[in-house]
């Protein structure tokens, strides 16, 4: 039996608002995730875990102490339906929907616009397994074990990567000086954790680029 793949995306949550829809564990998660991504998140449950209500009295997220109501979805960018009541998720899916606004209902995949991978971060570097909602306990231990792949030199390469991205004009010189820093030497001498001679290597290369009047 086939099932849908996903087309994976991140998306950019920083001050989107985003309607949570139940209080216990699994919502939690859901909550603590959106809040990290930057999102104005409401809650909308009669309980809520000891963590959510901590969120809640430091204003970091709103809390509606009570259950789902028809219309609570109006005037979000995103809807999470994570509920221990297992009534509640067809309707907010339902409603979400009619809107036009995307939904993700916790453990039912087909009332989901889209899924949520386990996800691994170190620095701005994101690891994110989907099994399209069809295995989560093989998408956490893919997510370990890939995680557990991504070094302290990744994480100075992507952040170096993007620090020049934003200070250097977009062109060929530029691409072939940012795949250096993965390919060649510069990225050889940070995965040995000699930052030192790294930035010689990187010095050299923008004056170079700068002689060529490439750089701004």
């Amino acid at each position: 039996m086939s099932h849908p793949i996903d087309y994976p995306v991140c998306l950019r949550l920083e001050g989107r608002s985003v309607l949570l829809v139940g209080g216990g564990t699994i919502a939690e998660g859901r909550a603590l995730a959106a809040l990290e991504a930057g999102a104005r998140l409401r809650v909308v449950a009669p309980e809520a875990t000891a963590t959510l209500r901590t969120l809640a009295t430091e204003g970091r997220l709103e809390w509606l102490a009570r259950p789902y109501a028809s219309g609570d979805v109006r005037g979000h960018d995103l809807v999470l339906a994570a509920a221990d009541d297992a009534s509640v998720g067809p309707r907010v899916a339902q409603e979400a929907r009619a809107l036009g606004i995307w939904v993700n209902t916790a453990d039912v995949p087909d009332l989901c616009d889209f899924t949520l991978p386990s996800v691994g971060r170190r620095g701005p570097i994101t690891v994110a397994i989907s099994t399209a909602g069809q295995a989560p306990a093989v998408a956490r231990l893919l997510r370990r074990e890939l995680t557990a792949q991504v070094a302290p030199h990744h994480v100075w390469m992507a952040r170096l990567s993007g620090w020049l991205r934003r200070h250097l004009p977009s062109g060929v010189e530029r691409q072939r000086l940012l795949k250096g820093l993965v390919e060649g030497d510069v990225g050889a001498l940070l995965a040995r954790g000699e930052r030192k001679a790294a930035g010689v290597q990187l010095r050299a290369a923008l004056k170079t680029l700068k002689s060529s009047g490439e750089t701004t």
